[in-house]
C-alpha cells in the first residue's frame, strides 16, 4: 500500500463514542475514555504495521504483544467493575450496530 491511510473518519466516530461512554468529563480517567484511547492506539498500530515492509512488521511484533497485554488487562478490569461492564456493553452495541430481524 503506497498511499497514506486517512484515519480521520474513524477518529471522528471514536470521538462520538467517547462522548457517549465518558463518565469523567473528558478527563481521560474513566474506562470509557481509556477504552476509546486504546482503540485509537490499536487502529494506528494496525495501519502502521500494514503499511510497513515485512521486516519492519516482524520487528513490531513485541509492540503488538504489549498492546494485546494492555487490552487483556483492561478487559479484566472491566469484568471486575459493574459500571465498566455496562460501558463495555454499550461499546459493543455501538460497534455491532442495529441487529437485523429475520423472518422465517
Amino acid at each position: 500500500m503506497s498511499q497514506p491511510v486517512d484515519l480521520s473518519p474513524l477518529q471522528r466516530e471514536l470521538d462520538n463514542l467517547r462522548l457517549q461512554l465518558c463518565h469523567c468529563n473528558n478527563a481521560g480517567t474513566c474506562l470509557g475514555c481509556q477504552g476509546v484511547d486504546m482503540l485509537r492506539q490499536q487502529a494506528a498500530m494496525v495501519v502502521s504495521a500494514a503499511t510497513q515492509p515485512v521486516l519492519l512488521q516482524v520487528a513490531q511484533e513485541s509492540q503488538a504483544k504489549e498492546l494485546v497485554k494492555q487490552v487483556q488487562e483492561m478487559q479484566e478490569r472491566l469484568l471486575r467493575d459493574p459500571e465498566a461492564a455496562k460501558a463495555l456493553e454499550e461499546l459493543l452495541k455501538y460497534f455491532q450496530g442495529p441487529t437485523e430481524e429475520t423472518n422465517h
